[in-house]
């Protein structure tokens, strides 16, 4: 009897013991850093209770190596989570496992193109500042050559020259969106066509998508408006997608 008597003691005050928290743990406030398990880098920062500043970069299968939007933030959530996601589709995402430890996962799902399914790289981030250096920004300014250029002067858009931009003057060429005006060379027939048009409106153009690619960064999209006259067939606004 008296061992039941111990046995129902110990039962009792195990079921009054309280249940554990769900609170997680609270990260060093600061810079963060981590490299991925795709050997890319990722920096961020702990501030307030968000994430703030968060850069990655990331692998989208055979289209090649590309960097997040800069200037991101996430709050973090009571267990310790935090999810940004970037623009055009890819996230990174970490739980804080320890004051000076977050554990987490870069993925950047497929996309509608050949050779760019969905990639994952895991990565454990520590307090700390390491340079995220900045890549060189460019643009393809043939479709030919695929040439790259920074800060352009001449554009072309068409494999067979019928629509060119040229003295083109940049604002912030390096920055997340540019824009320049300039001209556009726009031709309706072939070059010897003997009732070819021709017209050089001038031109206002936004580049956009800066994404890190091998050693640079580029613009992978292109949007433009012409003011004056064009030729038979051709639309005042146009846009490139210039990967």
């Amino acid at each position: 009897m008296r061992r039941i008597a111990t046995l129902s003691c110990l039962l009792l005050c195990t079921c009054a013991v309280p249940a554990a928290t769900a609170d997680g743990v609270v990260p060093v406030e600061g810079k963060w850093h981590a490299t991925t398990s795709a050997g890319l880098p990722i920096a961020f920062e702990v501030s307030g209770g968000q994430v703030v500043d968060v850069r990655y970069r990331f692998r989208w299968g055979f289209c090649g190596r590309f960097e997040s939007a800069i200037g991101g933030s996430a709050p973090i959530e009571p267990d310790g989570h935090w999810k940004y996601a970037d623009s055009r589709g890819p996230f990174a995402e970490a739980t804080f496992v320890a004051p000076d430890r977050a554990e987490g996962t870069v993925v950047a799902p497929s996309r509608q193109l050949p050779g760019c399914p969905e990639t994952k790289a895991t990565f454990v981030a520590t307090p700390g500042d390491v340079p995220f250096e900045q890549a060189e920004a460019v643009v393809q300014t043939n479709p030919r050559s695929r040439r790259l250029a920074a800060s352009p002067s001449a554009i072309a858009l068409a494999r067979d020259g019928h629509i060119k931009l040229y003295s083109l003057r940049w604002q912030d060429f390096g920055e997340p969106t540019d824009r320049a005006t300039g001209r556009a060379y726009l031709r309706r027939g072939c070059r010897s066509c003997p009732d070819r048009e021709i017209t050089r409106p001038r031109v206002s153009v936004t580049l956009g998508e800066l994404t890190q690619q091998g050693d640079y960064r580029v613009y992978l999209e292109l949007r433009y408006t012409v003011e004056g006259p064009v030729p038979r067939g051709f639309s005042r606004h146009g846009s490139r997608f210039l990967g």
